[in-house]
């Protein structure tokens, strides 16, 4: 946005470039505000690989196993051809969830309201939002019951632990965040994996996009359904662009590329368009959703997040936020309500939201709400404008 007011200003021309735009991109498109320059062939000259669907609910997974016995035999049959694979799964670290088998006691943090995810290699319980840090202990913490502490979930340490097991002689790394984290740390690994090192790369979203990895000829897509479901508006189009991306790492090169993409919901509108490359009939069905609840690119959406070490204290100072005058029918003021991460960092947080057909008016409302209202100084205030998330 801020490149675009400045090529503005500036009076230059502007290219932004992506495989995947925004909504809001292709919708200034439509309207005739952008032109498009289209490339619609990859690089390389080769066709876009095949996608295939595995329904969960016929194939049924092995007890404590997460990757279906296609992939495994797709797998396979690349390895035989010395050819790499892709294991695609958006969830760092070794399990999401850590319960007692005995009293129910889960591992949350005591700064956030998240579970704290098991990360194997380090041997400790990590939350992914602030940070803190556990030891992994298999004894209960609230019943005390010995070996109780079981792992609910799989992440990339999990699924690289069950591909070790059925392929023992194959070269297995993982790619995340946590491991992959400094400019010659990848450049080390995609070296590696342009050497052939790497038989089999398992790795989070940092592998979806501007990779390109010639003898990667299969993509495999472990958890498809994660991010469909969500208070987020715009879960469905990020899911949607993450696993075109991911899907668009295979057959780069001058072999033909394969996808296989597990799911639950094989009959979910968004599978189904991943599937037969139906990216233009999502737009339309997603723009017609954004247009009918007047969110962006058709409304204007203005949030401001409050947040105290204080419950009482952040719930007060959100009502009174709230009970600030608006004389304009066409502004709707929606909340307070808890943020969907309630506590955050030792903070409370809630939510309101600023509907509205004019942005000019918008701004003009939050200016009164944020002159009005005196909070106290343990109260901190955030305006987002048009919010990318609703965290």
């Amino acid at each position: 946005d801020l490149a675009v007011v400045r090529a503005k200003i500036e009076k230059n021309f502007i290219l932004l470039a992506s495989a995947t735009p925004s909504l809001e991109t292709i919708n200034n498109v439509k309207i005739k505000k952008y032109h498009q320059v289209y490339l619609s062939k990859q690089f390389s000259g080769t066709p876009l690989p095949d996608i295939s669907i595995i329904d969960l609910n016929k194939h049924k997974l092995e007890k404590d196993r997460w990757i279906s016995q296609t992939i495994i035999d797709s797998i396979s049959l690349s390895l035989k051809h010395n050819e790499q694979t892709l294991i695609f799964l958006n969830r760092r670290g070794y399990s999401p969830l850590a319960l007692c088998n005995n009293c129910g006691f889960r591992y949350e943090c005591e700064q956030c309201s998240s579970w704290m995810v098991m990360h194997q290699n380090k041997k400790v319980f990590i939350c992914h939002q602030c940070g803190s840090i556990k030891k992994v202990t298999l004894i209960c913490p609230k019943c005390e019951e010995k070996d109780s502490i079981k792992f609910i979930g799989p992440g990339v340490e999990r699924v690289a632990e069950e591909l070790t097991l059925v392929f023992p002689e194959a070269k297995i790394s993982i790619m995340s965040s946590d491991n992959v984290n400094t400019p010659n740390k990848i450049k080390k690994f995609i070296d590696d994996i342009n050497s052939k090192k790497i038989d089999i790369i398992v790795a989070t979203q940092i592998m979806a996009k501007g990779y390109d990895f010639p003898n990667l000829s299969l993509v495999g897509i472990v958890d498809a359904d994660a991010g469909l479901f969500g208070g987020d508006p715009r879960a469905i189009e990020k899911t949607f662009n993450l696993l075109q991306q991911v899907g668009g790492r295979a057959g780069r090169g001058k072999k033909l590329g394969k996808v296989l993409l597990q799911t639950y919901f094989p009959d979910q509108q968004i599978i189904k368009s991943i599937q037969l490359r139906e990216r233009e009939k999502f737009i339309e069905k997603a723009l017609e959703e954004r247009k009918y609840f007047n969110i962006p690119p058709f409304g204007f959406m203005t949030a401001i997040i409050i947040s105290s070490h204080t419950k009482s204290l952040a719930s007060k100072s959100a009502s009174q936020i709230v009970q600030v005058s608006n004389t304009d029918k066409n502004i709707k003021v929606l909340g307070p309500v808890e943020a969907p991460i309630f506590l955050l960092r030792g903070q409370y947080r809630y939510r309101i939201l600023i509907k509205g057909n004019n942005r000019k008016n918008l701004n003009k409302l939050t200016k009164i709400i944020v002159g009005k209202v005196k909070l106290p100084s343990s109260v901190k205030l955030i305006i987002d404008v048009d919010p990318y998330t609703f965290m």
